[in-house]
């Protein structure tokens, strides 16, 4: 896991680097008051290839949790909501060959907690702290590589893949029946216990599509966040028995973005061009 951690640092940094390289002034070119021949002659013209640009938004959805067990548990999916963020993308070409990369940088409130199922042969629920179920909000950052391709004028296919952290903000858990009435677990129902652990940490990343309709586009997404940071000190219990348990979960989103700027238009060498044709029409006149 750690191999796996500095491999995906390391993509993650060099991306940074080589989206770093693009001039971003020539995206935010504008021309003076007064332009003249001499003006355009002395500007050092780069020429912004298509699809390197800026997008920014807001989404929303639901996330589903699921989580994993060291020894296991049977767990089964339930939803929370609402879920939103924002992020900025900046779609670059990495070193002058791949020209569908991005980088995306956000933060969400998210959540994380799993539930517990009955064993339909046995009739037997696992608990912890008396509870079969905890629910928790998590404000997250995250730092992804964003993929996308493409299709016409109007629609594109993404994937995305990154790291993200956050913190476990507060949490809920629901009773098993037996505990009910107990003050050494009711007292912990909407509190952590001194052997929680209220960082989070891990990968994320999943598929979406989106439509373009400049200067706006709308996203769906579905991604897989796998925390690898345990619920709670896993020798809580026993120094010489180890119980791990970690965030998987589902978040399914619908985002609206804007283009900071354009996909298509003129580059810096075409407005010099026409403010050169400009100039030189008003000379004549």
């Amino acid at each position: 896991m750690k191999k796996f951690f500095l491999a995906l640092s390391a993509f993650l940094a060099a991306s940074a680097v080589s989206s770093a390289q693009v001039d971003i002034e020539a995206e935010f070119f504008s021309l003076p008051d007064t332009v003249t021949n001499e003006y355009l002659d002395s500007l050092d013209i780069q020429v912004v290839k298509p699809n390197d640009y800026w997008i920014a938004g807001v989404y929303g959805g639901a996330s589903i949790q699921f989580g994993y067990f060291n020894p296991t548990r049977n767990t089964q999916l339930f939803a929370q909501y609402p879920m939103y963020g924002f992020s900025l993308v900046r779609y670059f070409t990495m070193f002058d060959r791949f020209h569908n990369m991005g980088l995306e940088f956000g933060a969400q409130l998210n959540y994380e907690g799993y539930e517990f199922k009955v064993n339909k042969e046995t009739g037997y629920r696992s608990t912890e702290s008396g509870a079969y179920k905890a629910q928790m909000r998590v404000p997250e950052a995250f730092f992804l590589s964003h993929f996308h391709f493409d299709i016409g004028e109007y629609f594109k296919l993404m994937a995305k893949v990154g790291l993200y952290g956050g913190y476990r903000l507060d949490i809920h858990r629901t009773l098993d029946d037996y505990y009910v009435g107990y003050k050494q677990y009711e007292q912990y129902v909407d509190a952590f216990r001194d052997y929680d652990r209220r960082f989070t940490y891990g990968v994320q990343g999943g598929v979406g599509m989106g439509i373009m309709l400049n200067p706006f586009e709308l996203h769906l997404n579905a991604q897989i966040k796998w925390g690898w940071e345990s619920f709670w000190n896993p020798d809580y219990a026993s120094p010489y028995y180890y119980r791990f348990g970690y965030p998987l979960d589902l978040a399914v989103t619908f985002g609206l973005y804007y283009q900071l700027t354009p996909r298509f238009g003129h580059t810096r060498a075409q407005l010099k061009k026409l403010a050169r044709q400009m100039v030189q029409g008003q000379n004549e006149k």
